[in-house]
């Protein structure tokens, strides 16, 4: 992109600092890396490389890449077909233990028909899912992907098309939180009982790499 303010130079008032405008960037091309695995995609900042996904399609993979070992070992699959309604036909992608968490919900990735989305009702249906097994004012991670009838969701709540809005919306709350809580209890990660808040896990790191250095790393630890 060049030239970017050609047009409207006023606009570049508005920007931020460099590292916060990185920062948007970063999380923009985060999401697109997550939502496309079969896409090999890079991203350079200053001449450096900031982390690439091999495109080989695989979900784990690009994971490991944007987030680090440390959370890509931590994540467990969630792969719900059988849904009893009408409008959602699956809930699938990865999600974290319940110890590995960021104090904030930027690692809440969801995604509508391979689109990603803010949705406040599938953030909350994440977190729900975990019970009481996570730490106060901590957050997991996830990846997942909803695919649902189209004529069932309104993307015209918001001018950036980030936003939705759901026909059956406590309908896509229960399909979520069940497939995730499902796969969690069968994974023996929550428990039904368990005291809110009691320990607090250090914060998980995000490591973003390469494919060579994610390779180069593996060998060595083996």
């Amino acid at each position: 992109v060049s030239e970017l303010f050609f047009n409207t130079p006023a606009r570049r008032k508005f920007l931020k600092t460099t590292a916060t405008e990185f920062d948007h960037i970063n999380t923009v091309v985060t999401q697109y890396a997550l939502a496309n695995p079969d896409v090999a995609i890079t991203l350079e900042h200053n001449d450096r490389e900031v982390f690439a996904t091999t495109g080989r399609g695989s979900l784990e993979s690009a994971v490991l890449s944007v987030y680090g070992r440390e959370v890509a070992e931590s994540m467990m699959s969630i792969e719900a077909r059988d849904i009893d309604n009408g409008n959602i036909k699956a809930v699938e992608g990865l999600i974290s233990h319940p110890e590995t968490t960021r104090s904030t919900r930027q690692y809440l990735s969801t995604f509508i028909n391979g689109r990603y989305v803010e949705a406040r009702v599938l953030r909350e249906a994440i977190i729900d899912a975990y019970g009481e097994q996570l730490a106060a004012d901590r957050y997991p991670f996830a990846v997942l992907f909803l695919d649902i009838d189209p004529g069932s969701i309104d993307i015209n709540v918001h001018p950036r098309k980030m936003e939705v809005r759901f026909d059956t919306e406590t309908a896509v709350r229960d399909a979520v939180t069940g497939s995730i809580r499902e796969a969690l209890l069968s994974a023996g990660l929550i428990r039904s009982r368990a005291p809110r808040g009691q320990s607090a896990p250090a914060e998980t790191t995000i490591t973003q790499s390469s494919p060579d250095v994610t390779t180069e790393n593996t060998e060595s630890d083996t």
